[in-house]
């Protein structure tokens, strides 16, 4: 309903954004310059930030912004990951059939990943909700990038998950893989200064191409979602429902409440 009152080519402060469309905000900039950095160099990179901040968004914007000729992005969700289904989801992806015994699976990731490597192709592992791996898991990381030497890897991963991730890897029994991170980030928040700049810019996504949430507006929504991105999208949605049902082409502080109210905010 609201599309059409605001005359908007889609459905606006989506999750489905292509990734030219993802918004760069100062903390995701400097995520992507990191990353960029740690696939050059680097055989582990542990990116941490709050639900909703726009972790896998950025990361799954650089990857897509890798050359396919020599780049192999291979995508595993955690949901209490075990070194077996690691090893399984990884053969899977590199279209190997996994056997039943564990010792060959691991043997199989192995070679699959250095004949991706000897063929000019790094594969990037990118491990999201990485702070429901367990113990044993992150353990076995330490073998998965030690390749006959501990100065050579032939892959690079990257962990992604909620802050806890990094209060588990200070664990000293995981003392081998910290000392294997080279690349660590806390993606923080979008800042206060940043949010009409954000919500302008899903705005143009959606086809208007003017501010139409007023300022005291904004400054509600900032309160409220703590600049996580995800908070300020769904804020913004309801707000325009409110706004389309008191006929106010305006989003003002009073849609905002009531978008509130649906969040179970106030």
């Amino acid at each position: 309903m609201n599309n059409a009152y605001f005359s908007f080519t889609r459905e606006p402060f989506s999750r489905e954004l292509a990734p030219s469309e993802v918004f760069i905000s100062k903390g995701h900039r400097e995520l992507l310059a990191r990353l960029r950095h740690a696939i050059e160099t680097g055989s582990l990179a542990v990116i941490t930030g709050h639900v909703g901040s726009g972790k896998s968004t950025t990361i799954r914007s650089v990857m897509h912004s890798l050359e396919a000729s020599r780049y192999r992005y291979l995508y595993l969700a955690s949901s209490g990951l075990t070194p077996a289904e690691f090893y399984k989801g990884l053969l899977y992806q590199v279209d190997v059939q996994p056997g039943r015994a564990f010792s060959h699976n691991k043997r199989l990731v192995a070679h699959a990943m250095m004949d991706l490597y000897q063929k000019g192709i790094k594969p990037i592992v990118v491990v999201d909700e990485a702070q429901e791996l367990t113990v044993p898991m992150l353990s076995e990381l330490r073998f998965v990038l030690n390749y006959r030497t501990d100065s050579f890897s032939p892959l690079m991963i990257i962990l992604a998950g909620q802050p806890q991730l990094a209060e588990t890897l200070r664990l000293q029994v995981l003392e081998c893989i910290r000392q294997r991170i080279s690349v660590r980030y806390r993606l923080p928040c979008l800042e206060e200064e940043e949010i009409p700049a954000y919500i302008l810019h899903h705005l143009k996504i959606a086809g208007v191409d003017k501010q139409i949430f007023a300022d005291e507006a904004i400054a509600l929504i900032y309160q409220f979602s703590k600049g996580i991105p995800r908070r300020i999208n769904n804020l913004c949605r309801y707000a325009l429902l409110a706004a389309v049902a008191a006929d106010n082409s305006i989003v003002d502080a009073t849609a905002v409440k009531k978008g509130l109210e649906e969040e179970d905010l106030i």
